[in-house]
């Protein structure tokens, strides 16, 4: 559905968009995550046309969308969520029907479908402008929907709603996408966004992308050390690999050796990389299949949602997660000796 090569844009001195190459598929749901700044929203603006590159090639449709003459007909098969729910000062009902009316068709059968399936059919009649950023959020959305468009563009549409709110319409937007063979881009800050709709995500900074790929691929074995960053690895070591049996590497992170799975070489220079949630955290030395099992002291305990961050020294810095009740049965507190334990598998290498 969209081929990008080349493509850049200088916006200041300081910031260049630069895509080498990018490639999304027909009817798929494709997110690209990344910091405020990354070039995410100006990405969104130029393949609809908002803005204009320096250089590049952009296929949409089979056409390259920088070089077509008939940019009417492109925008009529294309639809735009912005992050903030522009509205028109009219109600609800034509607020949705909008997008028909200019395009000249009937409009009353498929408002009515929109308004039912975004659930603000009992709406239909209010002022659009008086409503809450929740319910201008479905209005945006339901207009974006009801042309039928091949291709939407979503910019951050959940940004101001609330968690359990943004989490029940996403799962409702995937499913009207799916059902209805649409292809969609989706740019956001929030990795839970992009976890619950996508089939592939990329992850992008500083105006270029850092790394592609399913949800688990992303989230589990990131190729950069820049992506693994912002998508939350939070323990990040460097090492070498000194001893390799078929696949179980050694590899000495200062003092330690640790194990980990992996089809690198010995005296490959590496990146570890360790997700909290796979650190097990125990008072006493316990029976375990983790070939990682070592003492450690807690820095530091910090409460983090429904779980506690928890800091730790066992010859290199690591994280762990641990549930509000198992921090209670465990009555940890900082300066405790205990020890962690991680899978070989758990452990994600990246050569330096």
């Amino acid at each position: 559905m969209i081929e990008i090569n080349n493509l850049t844009l200088n916006l200041s001195k300081s910031f260049c968009l630069d895509i080498k190459s990018l490639h999304i598929q027909d009817k798929e749901i494709f997110s690209v995550i990344g910091p405020n700044g990354a070039g995410k929203t100006t990405l969104l603006n130029i393949l609809s046309l908002f803005e204009n590159p320096e250089t590049g090639r952009v296929i949409i449709f089979g056409k390259d969308i920088l070089k077509q003459n008939d940019v009417l007909s492109y925008r009529r098969r294309i639809s735009y969520v912005f992050s903030r729910p522009y509205l028109f000062n009219n109600t609800v009902e034509n607020n949705v029907a909008m997008p028909l009316r200019l395009r000249g068709k009937n409009s009353e059968s498929k408002v009515n479908e929109m308004l039912k399936l975004f659930k603000i059919e009992d709406l239909k009649h209010n002022n659009a402008l008086k409503l809450s950023q929740g319910q201008m959020h479905r209005v945006s959305l339901a207009r974006a929907f009801v042309s039928e468009p091949e291709l939407v563009f979503l910019d951050e549409p959940f940004l101001s709603l609330e968690r359990l709110y943004k989490e029940q319409l996403m799962t409702e937007i995937r499913k009207i996408i799916k059902n209805r063979g649409i292809t969609a881009l989706f740019v956001s800050q929030d990795q839970n966004e992009a976890l619950c709709l996508s089939d592939r995500i990329a992850v992008m900074k500083e105006g270029k992308i850092l790394e592609i790929g399913t949800p688990e691929q992303v989230f589990t074995s990131p190729s950069s050390k820049e992506a693994a960053d912002f998508i939350g690895i939070e323990t990040v070591a460097e090492g070498i690999i000194f001893k390799k049996e078929d696949n179980l590497c050694s590899v000495r992170v200062k003092s330690k050796v640790i194990q980990v799975i992996s089809e690198l070489n010995v005296n490959e220079e590496v990146i570890v990389l360790i997700r909290p949630q796979d650190v097990v955290v125990s008072k006493h030395k316990e029976k375990t299949s983790a070939r990682n099992v070592f003492k450690a002291i807690i820095i530091h305990i910090e409460s983090w949602g429904l779980e506690y961050k928890v800091r730790l020294d066992c010859g290199f810095d690591l994280l762990a997660f641990i549930t509000k009740q198992s921090m209670k049965s465990l009555k940890l507190k900082e300066k405790d000796e205990v020890f962690i334990s991680f899978k070989a598998t758990a452990i994600h290498l990246i050569k330096r």
